[in-house]
């Protein structure tokens, strides 16, 4: 039942789940929400599972029309809508679904009762377009959901206030020692961890540059090694990357940590601007 219709994608719209896990080996990353955390929340707020396919948002735009009453969920960013993040209602036929001006955080996630149907790919529904997988949402698309269980959800509902995040105001971040480790002279280390940090703009779903110190990277050249989600990356100029979920499966960059997965969600939705600090988890 088509329950969805794309007016407007904003700065881009697509339907992804936890994502395609065991491809790494031929080269597929797992693709998926960049905020598991967020997106579990919207998905449980209308009775999904958590991972059923919904739609991520990035950060503002983004509008709808909703073609058949159904109830509907937001959680992550914040932008504008008159549906607040962290919410859940039925939406009447007809009615506008609008994210107009970014607040916090840079992905939000809209779930349906149902969740949105979408062809799968290697196990997955996430959209993947740099690797001919998927594709972006565009105007004029149709989106159905599955069938509505017998669940009667009456009113409105929330998710506790423990489990709603402040973006603009982020934890330390914990992470593990890399590979490289201990490649890196002390004192880098010792920078790597006692900087405040930022994404850079020039970030995307591919990976997050951080603007902050500019490290010393171990000299000589290194071969190419498989690399994990979360993964730090020091290239030549010393400013760190860290691989997201559409990254590369291999680098050649010596790694000097990895982002634990907690922390990790909270980092995918700090905007530029937004500083934050690592703390070591071990």
């Amino acid at each position: 039942m088509e329950v969805l219709e794309i007016v407007k994608t904003g700065l881009g719209a697509s339907v992804q789940d936890l994502g395609r896990i065991g491809w790494k080996r031929f080269g597929v990353p797992p693709s998926g929400v960049m905020d598991p955390h967020a997106a579990a929340w919207a998905n449980r707020l209308v009775g999904n599972s958590d991972g059923a396919p919904l739609l991520e948002l990035l950060l503002q735009g983004a509008k709808f029309r909703v073609l058949t009453e159904r109830r509907f969920a937001v959680a992550g960013a914040e932008a504008g809508a008159r549906i607040s993040a962290w919410h859940a209602r039925s939406i009447a036929r007809g009615e506008v679904l609008e994210f107009p001006r970014n607040q916090k955080g840079l992905w939000t996630y809209v779930a349906v009762h149902g969740g949105f149907e979408a062809g799968e790919v290697l196990g997955s529904s996430s959209a993947y377009p740099r690797g001919g997988i998927g594709r972006m949402l565009q105007p004029g698309d149709r989106l159905s959901a599955g069938s509505a269980s017998d669940v009667l959800h009456v009113g409105e509902s929330w998710t506790a206030w423990s489990e709603q995040r402040d973006y603009d105001a982020p934890p330390l971040s914990r992470v593990w020692r890399g590979p490289q480790w201990e490649l890196f002279d002390p004192a880098e280390q010792r920078c790597f961890l006692d900087a405040e940090w930022e994404v850079s703009s020039r970030s995307d779903r591919v990976g997050y540059r951080l603007e902050g110190a500019r490290l010393n990277a171990p000299a000589g050249e290194m071969r190419s090694e498989p690399v994990v989600v979360g993964s730090i990356q020091v290239p030549p100029n010393g400013q760190p990357i860290v691989t997201m979920r559409d990254g590369p499966t291999v680098g050649g960059y010596p790694k000097i940590g990895i982002v634990d997965p907690e922390s990790l969600s909270w980092l995918a939705q700090c905007r530029p601007g937004v500083r934050f600090r690592w703390a070591p988890a071990e």
